[in-house]
């Protein structure tokens, strides 16, 4: 069956099968991907939850001190060191409750971030989520990765058509349909193994994160909003959805003091016109 696949039609009409093959590959692999996490359950994360999943655990950071920073809980020492004042505010969740009590004594944003009990608050964290399903499981992540298998399997057959027709003196087609089959074998596997890269979120917690940016468009730091004025859930939500330059813009000193990089994530600049 395999000869007959191989060797049963010409070299044009190989590769269009190739490309019609490579076509269902991909909308398998893609609608795996799509259709892994799609179900969620208990509620809607909070603003420490988005950032975790829009950066991971240090945008998660970023978001709990900014809290506290912005009530007044959060002092700036010497020798770039962070020192907690007075209570955390009502309700907080559980990774800013940690980050205040590991800042109730000076340290450093290092050391802050290596202290257990904020390690163990944001497992906490990641738990809940993968709980609830906005994070993927291991199983799902394997599942995910599983969804490439067709596309590697199309690249195969195109090389072993390939690599037959050059070991028994076979004619694959002429030089454009084999360079053509070749091009496209490279790119199959290179497209394959950039899919097996899963993320760590999934399909739902993806199209959250789309709809919360829809609706906030105007704290984008791609439009430069002005952020003088804005009161404390604005600026969260800004960070949770966008990254951290919000803090950079309201508060710069102490966001350097937090890990944010002025030059990374400074807003780029407009662009010129272009001269006619």
């Amino acid at each position: 069956m395999l000869a007959a696949i191989l060797w049963g039609v010409s070299g044009p009409v190989f590769l269009l099968d190739y490309l019609g093959a490579v076509a269902v590959a991909v909308v398998i692999a893609l609608a795996v991907r799509e259709l892994t996490g799609r179900r969620t359950r208990g509620e809607t994360p909070d603003r420490v939850e988005l950032a975790y999943l829009t950066d991971r655990a240090l945008l998660a950071c970023q978001v709990g001190v900014a809290a506290l920073r912005r009530a007044g809980g959060v002092d700036v020492g010497e020798l770039a060191t962070l020192h907690a004042q007075g209570p955390p505010p009502p309700g907080s969740p559980a990774l800013v409750r940690a980050l205040h009590t590991a800042l109730r004594r000076p340290q450093t944003w290092a050391a802050v971030l290596a202290d257990p009990a904020v390690g163990r608050a944001l497992r906490r964290t990641v738990g809940r989520l993968a709980r609830d399903g906005w994070l993927l499981t291991r199983a799902q992540r394997r599942r995910i990765a599983m969804g490439t298998v067709p596309l590697f399997a199309v690249a195969a057959v195109g090389l072993t058509r390939l690599v037959d027709s050059a070991v028994e003196g076979r004619s694959a087609g002429g030089p454009a349909s084999v360079a053509g089959l070749l091009l496209c074998c490279l790119a199959t596997a290179l497209g394959a193994w950039w899919l097996t890269e899963v993320p760590e979120t999934g399909a739902a917690a993806r199209r959250l994160l789309r709809r919360l940016r829809r609706e906030h468009a105007d704290l984008d730091p791609e439009r430069r909003p002005v952020w003088q004025g804005r009161d404390t859930d604005t600026l969260l939500t800004g960070m949770a959805l966008f990254g951290p330059r919000p803090l950079l813009a309201v508060d710069p000193a102490f966001a350097v003091q937090v890990g944010v990089d002025p030059e990374r994530d400074r807003p780029r600049p407009d662009r010129k016109p272009a001269r006619r």
